[in-house]
C-alpha cells in the first residue's frame, strides 16, 4: 500500500470514507462535463487528438492532503473532478479557449505556456477551474451545481511533455539536478518548436486544398487530372459539393481508401462517376434520407456520403461489399432509370 494511503488510513480514516462517500458525485460531474465539451467541440469543428475525463484517485488524494495543509481538504482541493482536452494545432486553442469560458462558469484560468518565462523549465498548457452554468439546471445537473472540476488544454506535445515530466517527477526547476537542466530546457524547445512546424505543416495543407479547389473552377478538364490523394480529394469535396455539411479529414481518409480500391486513381474518374449517377443519387437521398446519429432525424448527405452513393449506383464490386436492405432500396429500378 502506498505510504501515504497508509498514514492517512491509520491517521486520519474518515478522510478516506469521506472520500469514498463523495466520489460517485465527482465521477458524475466528470461525465457532465465531458458530454458537454463533447458536443460543442463537435458543432465547433475542431479535430481534436482525444478528450479524456477523471475522478482523483484515493492515493493522489492521500499523497496531495500530506504534502499541503489543507484545513478542509474537500473545500479546497479543486480538481476532484478533471477532464483534459488535448487537441491538434495552436491556432486552435483560441478556439477552444473561448468555448470552455462560454459554456462554464469560470472560477479560475491559469495559462502555464504564456505565463511562464523563457528561462523557466517545462513545458505547460491552459488550466481552469470551472463549475456549471445556471442554464444546465434541472433534474440532471441540480445536484452538480457549485461543484468545481479542473479543466486542462493542451496540445498532443505539451501531452507527451507532461506524460514524460511526471515520470521524472520534476515539479519545479530546483528539483533538477544542474547536469541535466539544459538538456530539459533544449528537449522543451524541441517541443515547442515542433508544435510549431505542426501548425505551420497544417496551415500549408489548407493552401493546398484551397489551390485545388481553386484551380478546378479556373481550369476544370486539365486540375481533375489530378491524382486522388487525401489533400486532392478534400479540395475537390469541398468544391464539387460546395453547400452540404463540412468533412472530417478522417472521414475522407477512409473514402480515399474505398476510392483507391475499387480503381479511381484521378479527380477525373471520380468526376465522371458522380456525374453519371447524381441525378439517381439525389432522387434515391429524398424518398430515404440519411438519418441524424444522436436525434434521427431525416438529414441530407454530406459530400462522402454523396460519393458513396454514387460509387453504390456504379460500381458492383462496391455495391456488394457494402450490401443492405437500404442499398437495395436505393438500386431499385426507379433510381436506376436515372442513371446518364
Amino acid at each position: 500500500m502506498d505510504s501515504s494511503l497508509n498514514r492517512v488510513w491509520k491517521d486520519r480514516p474518515e478522510m478516506i470514507r469521506c472520500f469514498y462517500e463523495k466520489l460517485p458525485i465527482h465521477q458524475r460531474l466528470c461525465d457532465e462535463v465531458k458530454y458537454i465539451l463533447e458536443r460543442k467541440i463537435k458543432l465547433l469543428g475542431v479535430e481534436i487528438g482525444h478528450l479524456t475525463s477523471r475522478a482523483k484517485t484515493l492515493t493522489s488524494f492521500c499523497e496531495k492532503i500530506e504534502r499541503k495543509t489543507y484545513k478542509n481538504p474537500f473545500e479546497e482541493i479543486t480538481d476532484f473532478s478533471g477532464v483534459r482536452i488535448v487537441y491538434l494545432y495552436a491556432s486552435d486553442r483560441i478556439n477552444l479557449e473561448r468555448l470552455v469560458e462560454e459554456e462554464f462558469e469560470i472560477h479560475e484560468k491559469v495559462d502555464k505556456v504564456s505565463d511562464q518565462g523563457v528561462e523557466k523549465f517545462g513545458y505547460g498548457a491552459l488550466h481552469y477551474i470551472v463549475s456549471l452554468k445556471e442554464l444546465h439546471a434541472g433534474a440532471r445537473y441540480d445536484d452538480l451545481m457549485g461543484m468545481n472540476c479542473e479543466i486542462q488544454i493542451r496540445t498532443i506535445l505539451q501531452d507527451a511533455w507532461a506524460i514524460v515530466a511526471h515520470h521524472l517527477s520534476y515539479k519545479h526547476e530546483e528539483d533538477i539536478p544542474n547536469e541535466l537542466k539544459r538538456k530539459l530546457h533544449a528537449l522543451s524547445g524541441l517541443f515547442e518548436t515542433a508544435d510549431d512546424q505542426f501548425e505551420r505543416i497544417n496551415n500549408e495543407r489548407i493552401k493546398y486544398q484551397e489551390k485545388i479547389r481553386e484551380s478546378i473552377i479556373i481550369n476544370h478538364d486539365l486540375s481533375l487530372e489530378a491524382e486522388v490523394n487525401l489533400d486532392s480529394l478534400m479540395g475537390y469535396i469541398s468544391w464539387r459539393f460546395p453547400d452540404r455539411e463540412e468533412i472530417s479529414m478522417d472521414s475522407v481518409a477512409d473514402l480515399l481508401e474505398e476510392l483507391n480500391k475499387f480503381g479511381y486513381k484521378k479527380l477525373i474518374d471520380v468526376e465522371k462517376m458522380i456525374n453519371r449517377s447524381l441525378d439517381a443519387v439525389l432522387a434515391a437521398e429524398k424518398k430515404y434520407p440519411p438519418s441524424d446519429s444522436e436525434c434521427f432525424e431525416p438529414v441530407e448527405f454530406n459530400g462522402i456520403g454523396l460519393i458513396r452513393s454514387a460509387l453504390d449506383f456504379m460500381n458492383e464490386d462496391y455495391r456488394k461489399s457494402r450490401q443492405s436492405d437500404y442499398l437495395d432500396k436505393k438500386m431499385s429500378f426507379e433510381f436506376l432509370k436515372l442513371l446518364k
